[in-house]
């Protein structure tokens, strides 16, 4: 069917139907929930580093002071106070371990 007004002629080139339209939308939405599901992924894995157990590296850096001459009960008593203490974590494994000592 076409429509015709003056000597214009409707082509069916541009013509949408409503059944073009909701492919469209539903595309847009898709590119949307993969969007969203990526961001998700990487949040997930933010949070994976943020929370994973430093306990074990904290255990390692604290005990190689042995060979520094430091008493193994001392510094299995400093890695419990570590432990405990997340600021103060933070501090000691930033420091060189020449500043550890100190």
């Amino acid at each position: 069917m076409n429509l015709v007004v003056g000597k214009d002629m409707e082509t069916s080139s541009f013509a949408r139907t409503f059944s073009n339209i909701g492919l469209d939308y539903e595309s847009v939405v898709d590119e949307q929930i993969q969007f969203v599901g990526k961001q998700l992924g990487e949040i997930a894995h933010a949070l994976e580093q943020v929370t994973e157990d430093k306990t074990p590296h904290l255990y390692r850096e604290v005990m190689s002071m042995e060979v520094e001459g430091f008493d193994d009960d001392f510094l299995c008593s400093m890695f419990d106070y570590l432990v405990g203490r997340e600021s103060e974590t933070k501090v000691f494994l930033a420091k060189s371990t020449k500043h550890r000592k100190t």
